[in-house]
């Protein structure tokens, strides 16, 4: 897991992943990144945004404070520090 531990590194990382070309965005507090798919039609999981269909994957605030982010979601190598 990729775990970030501040608010401060949490919204770097969201902004290093988006100049990077990922599509991931805040919700509240989550962190959430889109992959699209026209597959996300027929799932539980599936989601429309900007006029295609995908899935998302939500990433919460943890109980401690940090948000433990799947390594599959992100794109190219991270320069925050964690």
């Amino acid at each position: 897991m990729f775990i970030l531990r501040t608010l401060d590194e949490a919204e770097a990382f969201v902004s290093e992943q988006q100049s990077l070309g990922n599509d991931v965005r805040w919700d509240n507090y989550d962190i959430v990144f889109f992959r699209p798919s026209t597959q996300g039609v027929y799932s539980v999981h599936g989601a429309f945004r900007d006029g295609q269909w995908g899935f998302e994957n939500r990433f919460h605030l943890n109980g401690d404070g940090t948000w433990q982010i799947d390594p599959r979601n992100i794109r190219g190598l991270s320069t925050i520090n964690v």
